[in-house]
Order: C-alpha cells, then structure tokens, then sequence
C-alpha cells in the first residue's frame, strides 16, 4: 500500500510540474492578426509576447499569476492605451481559452500554430 502511495504521488507531482510547458509555442486567434508566442519551462510561464507583422508591434504581457494549468497576464498598449487582464487556460493540448477584462470583456481561444 505504502508503495502504491508513493508511486502515485509521484504522477501527479510529475503531471502538476509539466503543465506549464504545456503552454510553450505560438498560438494564434481568428480574431486578431497577432500571434501570441508563449515560452515556459517545466515549472513556470517565462514571457509571454503578441506580435503583428502586419501592424510591426510586438507587445509584451506581464505574467500576475501562475497555477497549475492556469495562467493570468496584464497587456498594456502604450500606443493607443488599452489595457486588459488576461486569464489563460489550457483547454488541450492544441487549444488555450482566453478570459480578457478591462478594455474588453470577452472571451477568445488560441489554437497551436508551433
């Protein structure tokens, strides 16, 4: 029994820490022309950017807070000032849904380009 415990506790410490590099790649919206580019480790969300080649911005996000396969971001836009929080969960292993709040309160899904 005593073994049982102990190989089940290291599954799920094992699938708690690779979660987060679950949300490592590029993902993209159809309702946006940026691509959102997620870099995590096993452990940890590291950076987080939204690039548009067709605009030529790149926008960083600030990373507020980290769970298991949750994540939570703020964007702000210097140039034209609009300003969010970003709740990201892992909805697959190719899909992210987005919770936004601020400037905008709606909700939008990353699908995996890499």
């Amino acid at each position: 029994m005593t073994r049982l415990f102990i190989a089940l506790s290291f599954l799920v410490t094992f699938s708690t820490l690779t979660a987060q590099e679950d949300f490592n790649g590029m993902w993209e919206s159809e309702d946006s022309s940026y691509i959102t580019t997620i870099i995590a480790s096993e452990y940890a969300v590291l950076d987080i950017y939204n690039t548009s080649f067709e605009e030529h911005r790149v926008i960083p996000e600030e990373i507020t807070s980290q769970g298991k396969s949750k994540f939570t971001t703020t964007l702000n836009n210097p140039n034209n000032g609009y300003s969010v929080k970003i709740k990201y969960a892992l909805k697959d292993s190719n899909t992210i849904v987005c919770s936004y709040s601020g400037d905008t309160n709606d909700k939008f899904t990353l699908t995996r380009l890499y």
